[in-house]
C-alpha cells in the first residue's frame, strides 16, 4: 500500500449503523453473510450495503491511499461498473455504539460480454488460457478492527464466505490481483498460486500480482480450521449467519 496514513486508525474508518441485523439474535457478536446481488442491496440490508461504501472508501481513498479521490462517485462512494456484476459479502459487529461494519469483500462474475480486472491489468498471465463466463474474482477485500486477532477472523470469515457462494453457484476458475504483502499472508489461509510477476497497476497506486485460488484445496483448509464454516454457510445462504456472544451490557440493539 504505498500512501498509507498512519493517522488514520483503524477505529476510525469502521461505519457505525443503525440496524436491525442482530433482531433475531441480539447476543450474537457478528453478522455474516451476503448483503448485495449486482449492485442491489437484498431486502432489508440497504443501509447495510451503503455503509459498506463508506468502509471501502475511508479505506481505500482516506487511509490506504490505494485509490485517487478523484475516482469517487457524485454520492462520495467508489462504487464502480463491476458492482453491477458482483455478490458482495459483509461481516458485522453487534457492539455498543450500533452495528460496526468490520468487513467487505465482493466477487466479481465474469459474464459474457466483459473481461475481469485481473485480465486487463495482466493480460500475460491469461495469454493463451482464455476463461469462460463463470470465471470469478475477488475484489474489494477489507477487514478492520482494533484487535489484530479479530481482524484475521473478518478477514477468514469473508474468504469463507466466497468459497462457499462459488460452491453453491458452480462457479469457475477464481483470481485476484493483490500486493504482494498479502499474498504472502493468504498462503497461510486459503491455497492460492502465483499466475503472473507483480507490476504496478496504475488504477490501484501500487504494485500487484494476479494469483488464482485452488477453491476445492482452500475449502478444505476453512473447513478444517473452524467446524466446516463452509458447509455452514453454504446451507445459511441466503440468511446471514451469527457468530459468538457479546460480553455483558455490550450489545444495545438498534432498530432499522
Amino acid at each position: 500500500m504505498s500512501r498509507i496514513d498512519r493517522g488514520i486508525t483503524n477505529h476510525e474508518v469502521i461505519p457505525v449503523i443503525e440496524s436491525g441485523l442482530f433482531a433475531s439474535d441480539s447476543a450474537a457478536r457478528l453478522a455474516c453473510g451476503i448483503i448485495a446481488v449486482d449492485g442491489a442491496a437484498l431486502p432489508g440490508l440497504e443501509a447495510e450495503y451503503r455503509a459498506h461504501f463508506d468502509l471501502r472508501r475511508r479505506v481505500y481513498v482516506d487511509q490506504t491511499g490505494q485509490l485517487d479521490a478523484s475516482e469517487l462517485q457524485e454520492d462520495g462512494t467508489d462504487r464502480d461498473p463491476d458492482d453491477a456484476r458482483s455478490v458482495t459479502f459483509g461481516v458485522f459487529e453487534n457492539h455498543r455504539s450500533g452495528v460496526r461494519v468490520l468487513g467487505v469483500s465482493r466477487l466479481i462474475i465474469r459474464g459474457d460480454r466483459l473481461v475481469l480486472p485481473v485480465e486487463e491489468f495482466c493480460p500475460d498471465s491469461f495469454a493463451d488460457d482464455a476463461l469462460d463466463a463463470q470465471s470469478v474474482e475477488v475484489s474489494r477485500v477489507i477487514a478492520r478492527h482494533e484487535t489484530a486477532a479479530i481482524q484475521d477472523l473478518v478477514q477468514w470469515h469473508l474468504f469463507t464466505l466466497m468459497l462457499a457462494y462459488v460452491a453453491n453457484h458452480d462457479l469457475g476458475r477464481t483470481f485476484a490481483i493483490i500486493e504482494p504483502w498479502l499474498e504472502r499472508h493468504l498462503r497461510g489461509i486459503i491455497s492460492i498460486e502465483s499466475i503472473g510477476e507483480a507490476r504496478y497497476v496504475e488504477h490501484y497506486l501500487d504494485y500487484n500480482m494476479p494469483i488464482e485460488i485452488d477453491i476445492a484445496a482452500s475449502t478444505a483448509l476453512a473447513n478444517a480450521r473452524n467446524g466446516d464454516f463452509v458447509d455452514r454457510y453454504r446451507k445459511a445462504e441466503p440468511t446471514m449467519t451469527f457468530f459468538g456472544r457479546v460480553s455483558g451490557g455490550a450489545s444495545r440493539h438498534r432498530a432499522a
